[in-house]
């Protein structure tokens, strides 16, 4: 090989970097619209389709970072999906040894717990957008993250507090429906966000 042909190599390759320069810088300037939002959203759920919300945030954060989407499972969502399932499957089976008299109490109690887990995802969403929306634009310096965690914490003490008040004035079978109320009544106050 000359001279000539390798710098014309040489040039291809530097071609190519410059683009994968020109498509990272691209990616770091962010989008202002929900047009390039969702058409970046389109191209990620086209290589992943049952991507889970809350990862195509991290893949659009990761786009953001190096102009690649990468989007994996937590280690926390790998190892809970096999012993969910084995406590799903043992429940099920319990189910069928519970006394009569206690299934109304079971059933509150699942109630409960289904509505107050949909609460807290909520709870969760919306710290994720205070993130977003209050540290868009500032510098890395400008954020305190302590402050997120510490909103987070306080929300869901005194909604463990709440829960717990209502749990030993009424029986489980009664929780969830005392909780929602309690819910509504702190939204109609806009103490809460829906």
């Amino acid at each position: 090989m000359n001279n000539d042909e390798r710098s014309g190599t040489g040039s291809a390759d530097w071609l190519c970097l410059d683009e994968g320069m020109e498509q990272q810088a691209e990616a770091r300037l962010g989008w202002d619209s929900e047009a390039q939002a969702e058409e970046l959203c389109e191209q990620i759920l086209q290589q992943q389709p049952e991507l889970p919300e809350r990862q195509l945030w991290r893949a659009l954060a990761a786009y953001r970072q190096s102009g690649r989407a990468r989007a994996g499972k937590t280690l926390c969502a790998q190892l809970g999906s096999a012993d969910r399932q084995k406590l799903w499957e043992r429940v099920r089976l319990l189910i069928g040894r519970l006394p009569l008299e206690s299934l109304e109490e079971f059933s509150g109690l699942v109630a409960f717990t289904e509505a107050f887990a949909s609460r807290i995802q909520f709870v969760c969403d919306l710290l994720v957008y205070l993130f977003a929306e209050r540290e868009k634009g500032l510098l890395p310096e400008g954020t305190e993250a302590s402050v997120y965690i510490q909103f987070f914490v306080q929300k869901l003490m005194w909604e463990l507090d709440v829960v717990s008040r209502i749990a030993e004035q009424r029986p489980l079978s009664a929780l969830e429906g005392e909780y929602q109320d309690w819910l509504v009544d702190r939204i109609l106050d806009g103490e809460v966000l829906l």
